[in-house]
């Protein structure tokens, strides 16, 4: 292994060297200037120089959190947070600062990007890159957000392949409601983000209640639970059950036989996480509402003008469910299938 490590070291020395020619010859043939868009040359010269900074210490470090959906959605909200700004919000480095840096922002989903380890990709959040926009966030984001930030950042085309795989013809407009959804945050509350991979959990239940059909799902912390028999024993949910209720406008299908109340356009989805902590002042549960515009498939955060109305808090669902207490303040029981 030392021998692997010093033929990488010796071989990114010489991509640098062979960068540096090139660059220099590049100067002399139409000049240096930060007011144009840089050669490639000049980004493999920039890349390299990333590559070259990286102390082989680095590589020797593992992440120690598990590369979960949890992981990931708490990742991207500390990308949303520090990084987005530079990086853009797609992580492509689209972003109007990042685009006029000197080289760029790098595009987190680029081969050259993706083949750094989460060790690497730690090291260069939190000690920067000389000579570029990288700068060292040892003192603003923490060992644990870092590494959670290299679990995002090496999940980005997996969630760019989901989102390919579940395009509709109208890609542009989803691949826009996408990106705006996971910006959402409900001050003092819930985060859109926190939710991410929802779609695919397990259906929980169905209701129909008035002029709304909802699918109640949970992730798999949620289901187990619920197979283990809670809440019907007495134990609460453990911290980490999730559940979303998505709500559509309820329609009548005549062509179908018996004229069955179906979904029509989607309302809105509700969210609920167990986390005994962070949420001990509403029964361990957080909250949150996110109503979206069918025309545009855009959503945002419920408010007090809602039915029913929605507070900017992670409690905007306590009250209701304080009638279920003894039931963990979960309504929906697990449909028999």
């Amino acid at each position: 292994m030392p021998g692997l490590m010093s033929d990488r070291s010796a071989a990114l020395r010489h991509k640098l060297m062979l960068g540096v020619i090139s660059a220099m010859l590049g100067a002399f043939a139409v000049g240096c200037t930060a007011s144009k868009p840089p050669s490639e040359g000049e980004t493999s010269l920039a890349n390299a120089a990333k590559d070259v900074t990286i102390p082989l210490e680095a590589g020797k470090m593992k992440n120690p959190l598990p590369e979960t959906d949890e992981v990931v959605s708490q990742g991207q909200e500390v990308f949303l947070g520090s990084c987005a700004q530079c990086h853009g919000a797609n992580a492509r480095g689209d972003a109007d600062l990042g685009r006029n840096m000197a080289p760029p922002a790098m595009d987190l989903t680029s081969a050259h990007v993706q083949h750094w380890s989460d060790a690497e990709l730690f090291w260069i959040i939190q000690n920067g890159v000389k000579l570029t926009g990288m700068p060292s966030w040892k003192s603003s984001i923490s060992d644990t957000d870092t590494w959670k930030l290299a679990r995002f950042i090496h999940n980005l085309p997996h969630a760019a392949a989901a989102s390919a795989s579940t395009a509709v013809p109208s890609q542009a407009q989803t691949a826009t409601s996408a990106q705006d959804r996971y910006t959402l945050k409900i001050p003092n509350g819930l985060a859109f983000s926190e939710f991410r991979g929802y779609e695919s959990w397990p259906v929980i239940s169905v209701s129909h209640n008035g002029g709304a059909v909802a699918a109640i799902l949970g992730n798999s912390v949620m289901i187990d639970a619920y197979k283990a028999g809670i809440p019907g024993n007495g134990k609460p949910f453990p911290d980490g059950a999730k559940m979303a209720k998505v709500h559509w406008n309820a329609k009548v299908d005549a062509g179908e036989p018996g004229a069955p109340t179906v979904p029509g356009t989607q309302h809105d989805v509700d969210f609920m996480v167990k986390d005994s902590k962070r949420f001990a002042d509403s029964g361990g549960w957080g909250y949150g509402v996110f109503e979206i515009d069918p025309a545009s498939g855009n959503f945002r955060l419920g408010n007090l003008t809602d039915k029913p109305p929605q507070g900017s808090d992670a409690k905007c669902g306590f009250t209701c469910h304080t009638k279920v207490k003894t039931q963990d303040y979960v309504f929906t029981a697990y449909g028999h299938r």
